[in-house]
Formats: structure tokens, C-alpha cells, sequence
């Protein structure tokens, strides 16, 4: 048999013959200029992708395009590399997407490979040909397979898992509920630092891996079933983006750092669902009749919908605070400041102290609307401008959408120019003498960089 190294090296030439920009990249999902050791040939003008899979049944050359390829550019290419697949007798697939393919796509691939690495302590994969065992000091991960491993085929250990079992330093061995390799670790972690499978982080731990275990089905059935739909289609995209951030989650869980975090941030929730909600999302991903295997997954979408539906309710609050902030600012011509209140040098001022800057620009825009709701004078005709800045303090740290924090960014440029000090108790406030406008001091600050 070729080795795969060779076939590789086949690829990147008949890719570069043809005129195409590649970026490499290893069966580990790492940058590389080596060809022989590329296993992802990334083709960005066509947001397509070659891969070389390998495992111990088969190796297959995978072609993914999108819908907008232009086949005319590529179909030379595709018959070359099918032609090559041929020779070596080995398989040849193209599948097409929906999407613009980028390399993170095919991610899940390299993170097989990833899984059996040493990482944290945990020693390489070893043992028989239908157990595997990894070690982090006295606590054991025993992973049983379905079929025998090929010690010759890289990555084999952690594929065709039937059970995963961890145990501790006493012997006692306890069965994990799923075979994500990536929880065994996570438990694994848990076990050396003390923990057991039955506490509450323990049970959190299993938790999250049986939730990816559902969602993933859920995700799966509604795709196989043509169910995503104009109904549908924010629900299925929020279970997508629950089982990316989950799968990120418990891969990090299997180091030190992230898992003391985790551990620190760590506060038990139960996921329940009443029977109107159940009913109504049966009757969204219902094919004539209803997967009754999907039941146990309904908890997490209701959770995922009922989060959604916070979040929007959040931005559309904030959203008509800052229509509000800007409309008031708008209409006022000058803005007292308490009396005492130097914002050219005020140590508490965040745009002088810099102390936000270079943290998120919601952290930022935050820190400088509470500072002026607090420095600005009362009234009743500045009252309502310090409450509509303070109450948009409270919600701007869960704004996502740019748009809006631009916007809050402009609300306060306007405002800036409209400062003005108050004047002495002896001196009417309209005397334009006394008063000192900062449009001058505020015209020196670089916005885009302050809240960059």
C-alpha cells in the first residue's frame, strides 16, 4: 500500500498544477507547508476542501465544495484527483454545501485525531486490542472498543468505543453514560482533583455530555427530515451553536486551569420542561409522527428557546433605551455637570484614567454612561438624560450586535460636546462667562480607538 505521506504529496501537486492557492494543514488541524504532511487542503478562492482521511478500515480522497463553485474551474482538478484515488484503489467522495466551506468546518475531523493526544498530564493511549487506558497520576480512563485496534492506524484508540469507564485510585470504576471520549477526559480531571462521578460537578460533567448526545440527535433528525424551516430555523440554529459551545466546554475541562474555572463558576441548574411547552415543540419537529427517541432532547431546545427568546427581549429593551438616550441628548443644547465636577481631569473619568481601555467595547461604553449619569447635575430637565444613561450601564454587557454598540459609541460623542460646568452658587447658570464647554477637550479623544 502507498503510503499516505505520498498520496499527500499528490494532491499538492495536481492542486498547485492547476493554478490553485492552497493553505495545508495536518491531520491534527495545524498549520503546515509540508506537503507530505498535509491531510486538509484548503482552496479559499473556491471555499472548498480536499481531504485525505484515514483510518483502519479505508483511506478516502474528500472533495467538499459549496453550491456557488464554479465547477468550470474545478473539474479538471476533480477528475485528477478521482483518477488518483483510483489507481490507489482508494475512495473517492464529493459532497456539495450550502455554505462557504472554511477550514474550522472540518474541525471535527482533526479533533478525533486530537483526542488521543498527551495533553494535561494525561499519559498516551495504550493497551490491548479491545481496551485502551489513559492515566492522569492515579486516576484511570478504560476506554472498551467495538472492533479490534490497529496499533498501525493513527488515532485508532479513540475510535469504535463501546463503554468508557473512569477509576479511581481505590479501583473503583464507574461507567460514564456516553462514549464522548472528550467527557471521559473531563471526568478523568475530576477524579484526580478529588472529585467523584456522583457530586454535583460529577453529575454537571455527565450532564453536558448527555445534553450534546441529544442535541446532536435532535440536530441530526431535523436535518434528515426537512424541518428546518422559516419556523424553525432560529431553534435548530441555536441547538448548532449549544453543541459547538458544549463540545468546547468539556474538551477544555481535561486542563488544570480551565477546569479549576469551570469548577469556581460552577452553579447547579436543572433543565426542565412543562407539557405545553414539550407539546408545542413536538408539533414543530413532528414528521407525520413523532421520533419518540428525541423526547429526552426537548428539555435542552426548550432551555435553548427560552434563552433565545430572553435575549431578544434584552436587546429589544435596549434598543428602545438607546433610541430614547439619543433622542434626549438630541434635543438638549448644553448638559450642566454637578457642581465640583472637572471631567478634563477627574481621576474617576474612565476616558482619562484609561482604565477600561482594551477591555470589550460593551465594558467600555458601560464604565463611561455610568460615570456621566453619576457626573452630571439633577433637575427635572437632566433627570430623565442620567436615568436613560444608567439604565443603559445595566443592559449594555449583553449587547452582541455591533450596530448598537456603534450607536451607543455615537450617542456619547454627541453628548460630549454638550458638557458644560456649573456654575458658582453666587452666578446664574446662563451666564455664558462662566461657563466652560468641553467640545474643545473631547475633540482630542480618538473614538474608534477608545472603543476599538
Amino acid at each position: 500500500m502507498i503510503a499516505s505521506n505520498t498520496i499527500a504529496n499528490e494532491i499538492f501537486k495536481i492542486l498547485k498544477g492547476n493554478g490553485h492557492q492552497i493553505k495545508l494543514f495536518t491531520d491534527e488541524g495545524e498549520s503546515t507547508v509540508d506537503p507530505e504532511q498535509g491531510r486538509r487542503f484548503y482552496i479559499s478562492q473556491l471555499g472548498s476542501m480536499v481531504n485525505l482521511d484515514e483510518t483502519e478500515n479505508k483511506r478516502e480522497i474528500r472533495v467538499s465544495i459549496n453550491q456557488n463553485t464554479n465547477l468550470d474551474e474545478f473539474k479538471d482538478t476533480l477528475a485528477q484527483l478521482k483518477n488518483l484515488a483510483n489507481r490507489n484503489i482508494i475512495e473517492y467522495t464529493l459532497k456539495s454545501f450550502t455554505k462557504h466551506i472554511e477550514p474550522k468546518d472540518q474541525d471535527y475531523q482533526a479533533q478525533k485525531v486530537r483526542d488521543m493526544k498527551i495533553d494535561e498530564g494525561i499519559s498516551p493511549a495504550y493497551g490491548t486490542s479491545k481496551s485502551s487506558y489513559q492515566k492522569l497520576e492515579s486516576a484511570k480512563l478504560i476506554i472498551k472498543h467495538t472492533k479490534p485496534v490497529n496499533e498501525e492506524s493513527r488515532g485508532s484508540r479513540s475510535r469504535n468505543i463501546n463503554a468508557i469507564y473512569i477509576e479511581n485510585a481505590e479501583g473503583e470504576r464507574y461507567k460514564m453514560p456516553t462514549n464522548n471520549l472528550a467527557g471521559g477526559r473531563a471526568m478523568l480531571r475530576h477524579v484526580k482533583e478529588g472529585g467523584t462521578p456522583h457530586d454535583e460537578f460529577g453529575q454537571h460533567i455527565q450532564e453536558q455530555t448527555v445534553e450534546l448526545k441529544k442535541l446532536k440527535e435532535f440536530a441530526n433528525y431535523s436535518k434528515r427530515n426537512g424541518l428546518v424551516n422559516e419556523d424553525t430555523a432560529d431553534i435548530v440554529e441555536a441547538v448548532s451553536q449549544r453543541i459547538s459551545s458544549i463540545r468546547e466546554t468539556i474538551n477544555k475541562l481535561k486542563g488544570i486551569k480551565a477546569y479549576n474555572e469551570a469548577k469556581d463558576a460552577f452553579e447547579s441548574k436543572e433543565v426542565k420542561i412543562n407539557e405545553t411547552d414539550r407539546t408545542k415543540l413536538r408539533n414543530q419537529f413532528t414528521v407525520r409522527t413523532f421520533d419518540e427517541s428525541l423526547n429526552d432532547a426537548l428539555p435542552y431546545v426548550n432551555a435553548l428557546v427560552k434563552e433565545m427568546k430572553a435575549i431578544r427581549e434584552a436587546d429589544a429593551f435596549a434598543a428602545d433605551t438607546l433610541d430614547s438616550l439619543m433622542d434626549t441628548i438630541e434635543k438638549m443644547d448644553r448638559v450642566r455637570l454637578r457642581k465640583g465636577v472637572n471631567v478634563k481631569s477627574d481621576p474617576e473619568n474612565p476616558l482619562i484614567n484609561k482604565s477600561v481601555a482594551g477591555k470589550p467595547m460593551n465594558v467600555q461604553i458601560g464604565a463611561v454612561m455610568e460615570y456621566l449619569s453619576t457626573a452630571i447635575d439633577g433637575g427635572k430637565d437632566q433627570d430623565q438624560l442620567a436615568v436613560l444613561l444608567a439604565r443603559f450601564n445595566d443592559v449594555v454587557d449583553n449587547v452582541k450586535d455591533g450596530a448598537m454598540l456603534r450607536k451607543a459609541v455615537d450617542a456619547i460623542k454627541t453628548l460630549m460636546p454638550k458638557l458644560t460646568a456649573t456654575a458658582s452658587e453666587t452666578t446664574s447658570v446662563q451666564n455664558e462667562n462662566q461657563e466652560e464647554t468641553f467640545e474643545s477637550v473631547f475633540n482630542k479623544y480618538d473614538f474608534n480607538k477608545l472603543f476599538g
